[in-house]
């Protein structure tokens, strides 16, 4: 059975620094639990994450809307799992708040995958808000 996940945080910052915190390598390295490897902000562009030696996830973005919407597929590299889809919806509220909606789609819910992103999503738009809103993302525990 394919399920999704869905994630929405509110986030003390503009629509725009919410984009360009999701659009912006440097500032992904910040607050992602993994370095960001390619990012090619075009559709068809390639995004991945992982470290020198190899990728751990990789994509192909599928859609691009500035400031409101960025979809991308999503692959977790030498799993048995299918390529699913994240969608980044942002929607503001007022001159400094949004709400940053992630969902991630087209895997089937008893999986090894769906139990990675379900623990992995809450962390890291925790750790993006924190970013945005005090300048330090959330400190990974060691180990």
């Amino acid at each position: 059975m394919d399920s999704g996940f869905r994630y929405t945080i509110f986030i003390g910052s503009t629509d725009r620094d919410v984009w360009d915190a999701l659009t912006t390598r440097s500032v992904m390295d910040r607050y992602s639990m993994a370095p960001v490897t390619a990012l090619e902000l075009k559709t068809g562009g390639r995004i991945s994450y992982g470290s020198k030696e190899s990728d751990f996830i990789v994509g192909v973005i599928a859609e691009i809307d500035l400031p409101r919407k960025l979809v991308h597929s999503f692959r977790f590299v030498g799993a048995d799992a299918p390529d699913s889809t994240v969608t980044y919806e942002i929607k503001a509220i007022g001159d400094a708040m949004c709400v940053l909606d992630i969902t991630h789609t087209g895997f089937p819910i008893e999986s090894q995958a769906y139990a990675d992103i379900a623990g992995g999503w809450p962390v890291i738009a925790s750790s993006l808000k924190t970013l945005l809103e005090t300048g330090k993302p959330l400190r990974w525990p060691a180990g």
